[in-house]
């Protein structure tokens, strides 16, 4: 069944918008300490924890927004 498309727009737009988040998270001074080098990463320590978490969760916001759209296309 075609998702309406006041849904798919809706969709599309909170897809985008997370998509924007998503970049603008990645290319942080906050991110980038996370990913630090060192004999573990920045990421083993407490202090990034919530940074990398953050990135994990729009991550998968965004591939579960575009399951959605994908799953209700016609193609």
């Amino acid at each position: 069944m075609p998702i309406i498309p006041v849904m798919h727009d809706r969709l599309a737009a909170e897809l985008a918008a997370t998509r924007a988040e998503l970049e603008k998270h990645l290319a942080s001074w906050e991110y980038a300490f996370a990913m630090a080098g060192g004999c573990h990463g920045g990421g083993a320590h407490p202090a990034h924890w919530a940074t990398l978490e953050r990135g994990a969760r729009l991550r998968t916001r965004c591939r579960d927004l575009a399951a959605q759209i994908a799953e209700h296309t016609p193609g």
